[in-house]
């Protein structure tokens, strides 16, 4: 793959944190290599929700409606991202584009907020693997170290 560098360009160690659940930063992320996992925590327990490569994106919620991350996204090997400010959107998507992304995102926000309520009851659903209880205390240990550099709660 070609490397890429710049102001926005951000190589990651695998382990390093790119934003943590109810953080407010809402700046959107491409992946241009590596591979990072995407999670939410409670407590001590460290729940996996996706899997993401080169050429995906995250923070997409955050970056349209400006709320706080609805989940944490950590490293599994040396990543390279561009970050794009989400002050961007005003210089690069038009009015229209925006409000759709605030309404789909308005949708999302929802739905996930019904699962976390209710849980899934479908049969045959394919879910990721649960995570080795090493990996789970290595991403809680790095989520921690991130919150306490960036001044979060766990609550935030």
């Amino acid at each position: 793959m070609t490397e890429i560098s710049g102001p926005l360009t951000m190589n990651l160690k695998k382990g390093d944190i790119i934003c943590a659940e109810g953080q407010d930063d809402c700046d959107l992320f491409i992946i241009h290599s590596g591979k990072i996992l995407i999670f939410v925590s409670k407590g001590t327990k460290v729940t996996p929700l996706a899997h993401l490569g080169a050429g995906e994106y995250l923070g997409e919620l955050s970056f349209f409606d400006k709320k706080k991350r609805s989940a944490s996204a950590v490293c599994l090997e040396d990543t390279t991202i561009i970050k794009i400010p989400v002050e961007e959107i005003d210089n690069q998507f038009p009015a229209w584009l925006v409000t759709i992304a605030q309404s789909i995102t308005s949708r999302l926000r929802s739905a996930d907020e019904l699962l976390a309520q209710k849980g899934i009851r479908k049969k045959n659903v394919q879910t990721m693997s649960s995570l080795e209880i090493e990996d789970q205390r290595e991403f809680f240990q790095a989520l921690e170290k991130f919150r306490a550099s960036n001044n979060l709660s766990e609550e935030a």
